[in-house]
């Protein structure tokens, strides 16, 4: 509490001294569209004593200005954290201010959103470079898009953006003791960015490809680049860095920070180009259907990592109530560990598609890359790489997720003798718990000649079920089941099952 207070008193002092001396600072909230923006802001930094330029063709050149921290993706559990900004101006008329705007989505050309922060800069600033930071305090769960917009001393703008997950405490007013309230029930899904990935080009699959399966014996030392790759970046910096826009990217529905049209990254499954991902729309939208009330999100598999599926430090008490998950192919040890404590704890995962959780990755948060560590039969330990198990957590994820990824050649003639959406095999999950509750039975058939080779494949079930764990629940598709977004009876199905599970065990919907 000391340090809250003298946190909030050196933030206040500051703001007061450079009110007096420097600027002004705008507090209003009033704001009613993007285009008031230009000339007006939340709340303003103002840099240069100079006015704007008269003569603004002298310099035409808008300020490259960048978010320089927290790293995207920014999740917050506290309510407070401070984000660092940069900006410099290139035409040389100098940085006239630094302004900041934030909404919730979906976005209708409104900002009501009071972060409560005035920016302050740093000592090495000047008219042409600026380096400065927001104290931001948040005060309620959602997602937020915060803006931060550089205006020249010409007239010339420049904007950068983030978004900020947001899983907020709240008092309990019965019993005055700190926890989440559940009459708000709060969703996310969760981006497979290590997964996005894992399959860029020159990435994993480029180096599986190379060298099949090797003797167990035998070690590799050569390419091992393949196993050490950047993740992706965000939507919105997707779209500044790689479409060079100056202009806002207009974002609309939370569906916008899901890769839709693909990521920076070249996907080897997709023929070497971006891979879109249109499959996000559907699912999220019928979400919001099924629990009108709650509040839904997209979180990345780094959030899950850094904890942040929690409330706080304590992995006891979840921040969200469901999450979403899609071909979770690759985690870290952290992120599998927190996602099994999230059901534990009470919460329910639904596993929208199979092949979860196949393999194991180091997670360099200072580089934002991951590197291969155990599973898809490789094991890497930073020197060289050699043969190993195909399935990383293949015990572990029956007992808490109730099945397996069944193994095989997606081309394989595989049939479903119950297959009410004409859904084309692909990728899918056996049934590997006796506990778990089958809600559809697809009723898988394998060649026979295969069959012949391993008679144990008779008796392999795939099926839509639910398993209970802890407290909580895993409901699991069994069908590589993004393939079927845009299929009516598949997403009346999935509607049902989220109803049945999910809004009765929070009765909120």
């Amino acid at each position: 509490m000391k340090n809250i207070f003298l946190f909030a008193l050196y933030i206040f002092t500051f703001s007061l001294i450079f009110f007096i001396y420097e600027t002004t600072i705008i507090t209003s909230f009033e704001i009613k569209d993007e285009a008031s923006f230009i000339s007006n802001s939340s709340s303003s930094l103002l840099v240069s004593k100079k006015n704007i330029s008269v003569n603004p063709e002298n310099d035409s050149t808008p300020p490259v200005i960048n978010i320089t921290y927290p790293p995207y993706p920014p999740t917050v559990t506290t309510g407070k954290f401070i984000l660092y900004i940069n900006a410099k101006d290139e035409g040389g008329s100098g940085i006239h201010n630094i302004s900041a705007l934030a909404h919730t989505f979906p976005f209708n050309g409104h900002f009501p959103i009071d972060l409560n922060f005035f920016p302050l800069p740093l000592k090495n600033s000047s008219d042409n470079w600026i380096q400065g930071y927001f104290p931001i305090m948040i005060n309620t769960t959602g997602a937020y898009r915060i803006i931060i917009k550089a205006l020249d001393n010409a007239g010339n703008p420049s904007y950068a953006e983030t978004t900020i997950n947001a899983a907020i405490p709240k008092e309990d007013p019965n019993n005055k003791s700190l926890g989440f309230e559940k009459k708000i029930p709060k969703i996310a899904f969760i981006r497979p960015t290590f997964t996005e990935a894992a399959y860029q080009e020159h990435g994993f699959y480029r180096f599986y490809n190379k060298y099949g399966f090797p003797d167990f014996d035998k070690n590799i030392t050569t390419d091992l680049d393949m196993l050490n790759v950047k993740t992706p970046l965000s939507v919105p910096q997707y779209i500044n860095d790689y479409i060079n826009e100056t202009e806002l990217s207009h974002l609309n529905n939370i569906t916008a920070l899901a890769p839709i049209n693909g990521t920076e990254l070249d996907d080897i499954s997709f023929g070497g180009y971006p891979d879109p991902q249109p499959f996000w729309i559907p699912f999220i939208d019928h979400m919001r259907k099924n629990v009108p009330d709650a509040i839904v999100t997209i979180i990345r598999d780094e959030d899950v990592n850094d904890d942040h599926i929690f409330a706080s430090s304590n992995n006891k008490t979840n921040a969200y109530d469901m999450l979403l998950l899609f071909h979770n192919e690759y985690v870290t040890q952290k992120e599998y560990d927190n996602l099994r404590q999230f059901v534990k704890n009470g919460g329910i995962i639904v596993f929208v598609d199979a092949n979860v959780f196949y393999a194991e990755v180091k997670y360099d948060k200072d580089n934002q890359k991951i590197t291969l560590v155990k599973g898809h039969d490789f094991e890497y330990n930073g020197k060289s790489v050699k043969r190993s198990v195909d399935e990383r957590y293949y015990n572990e994820t029956k007992e808490w997720v109730g099945g397996n990824y069944q193994r095989g050649d997606i081309h394989r003639n595989i049939n479903f003798t119950n297959n009410p959406f004409n859904y084309t095999h692909l990728e899918e999950e056996f049934v590997n718990n006796r506990e778990d509750k089958i809600i559809m039975d697809y009723g898988i058939k394998f060649p026979a000649k295969e069959i012949l080779i391993k008679p144990d494949l008779k008796d392999i079930k795939v099926a839509t079920y639910v398993l209970d764990y802890g407290k909580g629940k895993s409901i699991m598709f069994g069908l590589f089941a993004e393939t079927l977004a845009d299929n009516d009876k598949f997403l009346k199905f999935y509607d049902n099952l989220i109803t049945q599970v999910f809004c009765s065990k929070v009765n909120s919907c």
